[in-house]
């Protein structure tokens, strides 16, 4: 089965201009998109001022929704609390994510995050990370990694895949207008963050509300 783009991640300067929200949700359903992990929050105090208003939209379109945070240096402890404040997830439906991408983090704080939310939520998050990622595992093997998803951001036809994963839950093979296949996004605007699954729209969503493993995706 042919890998599909069904998810784009995106945040508040997505779909926007002069302070007002243009994204149309069902647009972007119709062309394909399934699912929408939105920017939640990042570092301990910054929160995506989309964020709320959005996720009612997008359910009402169909999507499935998830939440990511994006990690600064600082307190991880202080960063998980700012996160879950800022979603008040429903955990029986809202996928929750990692975004890793800061060089100046270091492995341990991922781990405790993830670690945390797990304990805290039920949920296994998600971990998405592309060359800090992987630079950093060539220096430090971490296995016990492997336990969370991965969504892998590597934009090219390959995907290459770090140890400890040999697959991954989503591939982000384009963003920014960089990256082979689709860049637009009716309804959500130009050069999207998209990510491709392996599989149907029933296994997509089996995927997205896994709180164990989740380990559907391609090797």
């Amino acid at each position: 089965m042919a890998i599909r783009p069904v998810v784009i991640d995106i945040n508040h300067a997505d779909g926007s201009a002069d302070g007002k929200d243009l994204i149309d949700f069902r647009k972007a359903y119709k062309s394909g998109i399934r699912g929408i992990i939105h920017k939640a929050s990042e570092g301990e105090h910054f929160v995506d001022p989309l964020y709320k208003s959005r996720k009612p939209k997008a359910i009402a379109a169909g999507m499935l929704w998830g939440a990511y945070h994006f990690m600064r240096p600082g307190d991880v402890g202080n960063q998980i609390t700012h996160f879950l404040n800022a979603i008040a997830p429903r955990l029986d439906t809202d996928r929750l994510m990692l975004d890793y991408e800061d060089d100046k983090l270091a492995l341990w704080q991922a781990e405790r995050w993830l670690e945390v939310i797990h304990i805290t939520t039920g949920q296994r998050p998600w971990l998405y990370g592309g060359n800090v990622l992987k630079e950093q595992l060539a220096r430090r093997h971490t296995p016990s990694l492997v336990q969370y998803p991965l969504v892998l951001a590597k934009y090219g036809t390959v995907a290459k895949i770090p140890p400890p994963w040999d697959k991954f839950v989503l591939w982000q093979r384009s963003g920014d207008g960089t990256g082979p296949g689709i860049h637009d996004i009716p309804g959500i605007g130009r050069k999207q963050d998209i990510d491709y699954f392996d599989g149907t729209d029933e296994e997509l969503k089996t995927a997205w509300l896994d709180k164990g493993a989740g380990a559907t995706g391609v090797a």
